[in-house]
């Protein structure tokens, strides 16, 4: 018969110490023949890995919360992100999509309902699929903010509840705590991994949403804002910028500009091109952008973030371009020509690309003009001398 608790032997330091001794003790390793292995899934291959942290960074007035919305739509529909070429060749892995999910938003900048939702409905997203993270209040009423990382097993809980594959977090330094030193890589680091392990636990894709730091010329790595610890602990990052207006078409500039996502880092599948888009009125709603996405273009991030190291030598370019400068004023001091006849004879007179012309066009300031044909569609657009070259 076992001994009760009252009767057992009262534990003398020498029968403590041989339960110690004959105790085994765990292990400090793990061998990783124990791991098995598996792929890595992507709600957006190969830009938006499932199970990891991404960030989609840019300068203001690109679209980033806009873009973030398309993707939720995407993601609640069930339907496939923009097709991605790997070196202008189509990947079909980038056909393949997950079916319709939920998604979390937390902390959009905008107003849930004068832009959020209208901007969801225009992208005919399903609304049942969109949650947000319920607002908590103290004794007084006053919100208590929802912070990383905090409040981090709260958004673990809220996932495994909605069976999230997308969470969005807009902006991510809104949300980070006080207590998280912005200069610090280690602070940041720690903070950050919580999110890391809930992306992991739960295989949501987790986008943070930042703006790029003031450092103009350094290389797209380097723009992200806060801690490098974030471009660090990221499987993903994607940055948005303004499409140059060299590589845009006469109709493109003069419509709705052009922007461009581009990847920045992203070590889980190729380097996918670049993929250019704009913000243009919902047909269903004027007052409201969407996306609306043109295909890949050729352009890196560096270029994207106007790094010094990505920009052409202007000494190499400027002889040709003032050139192209020379020759197009010359030709346009006769009238007003199309346009594509006059990147043509420029082209035929001096030998450069329509790159360089388009660059001339821009230093020569010189105007464009949309025609219309019938029924108000527009037909060509014509290059116009500037104004006070005509005055002159």
């Amino acid at each position: 018969m076992n001994p009760t608790p009252e009767n057992q032997p009262a534990a003398t330091p020498r029968r403590r110490r041989r339960a110690a001794t004959n105790r085994k003790k765990p292990r400090l390793t793990e061998s990783f023949a124990n791991i098995k292995p598996k792929s890595v899934q992507f709600l957006w291959w190969p830009w938006i890995p499932l199970g990891k942290l991404t960030i989609l960074e840019g300068e203001p007035d690109v679209g980033k919360s806009t873009m973030t919305l398309e993707w939720t739509c995407f993601t609640t529909l069930g339907e496939p992100f923009p097709a991605t070429t790997i070196r202008g060749t189509h990947d079909p892995r980038s056909d393949q999509h997950l079916p319709p999910s939920d998604v979390i938003l937390v902390g959009i900048e905008d107003d849930a309902a004068d832009t959020v939702v209208p901007r969801l409905i225009a992208n005919g997203a399903d609304l049942e699929r969109i949650h947000r993270m319920r607002v908590e209040r103290d004794d007084d009423g006053i919100t208590i903010p929802w912070i990383v990382p905090d409040d981090v097993n709260r958004l673990r809980d809220a996932i495994r509840e909605t069976q999230a594959k997308l969470v969005i977090i807009d902006p991510i330094a809104a949300f980070m705590s006080e207590r998280v030193r912005a200069g610090s890589d280690s602070s940041n680091r720690r903070a950050l991994g919580y999110l890391v392990e809930v992306a992991a636990e739960t295989g949501a894709a987790i986008v943070l949403v930042r703006h790029l730091n003031k450092a103009a010329g350094m290389d797209a790595k380097s723009r992200g804002g806060g801690s490098i610890a974030f471009t660090a602990l990221t499987r993903s990052v994607i940055v948005a910028g303004r499409q140059p207006l060299s590589m845009q078409d006469e109709e493109d500039i003069d419509e709705y500009p052009r922007h461009v996502l581009a990847s920045t880092k992203g070590n889980l599948g190729p380097d996918p091109d670049a993929v250019s888009y704009s913000l243009e009125p919902a047909p269903s709603n004027n007052d409201v952008a969407v996306v609306a996405w043109h295909g890949s273009v050729t352009i890196s991030a560096d270029q994207v973030v106007g790094a010094d190291r990505a920009r052409p030598d202007a000494r190499k370019r400027a002889p040709e371009r003032d050139e192209a400068v020379r020759v197009l004023l010359e030709i346009l001091a006769d009238g007003p020509m199309p346009s594509t006849k006059a990147i043509k004879q420029v082209r035929e007179e001096t030998g450069v690309s329509d790159k360089t012309v388009h660059a001339a066009r821009l230093h020569a300031k010189v105007e464009t003009k949309r025609v219309y044909g019938e029924k108000g569609i527009t037909s060509y657009w014509e290059w116009v001398l500037p104004t006070t070259a005509r005055h002159k």
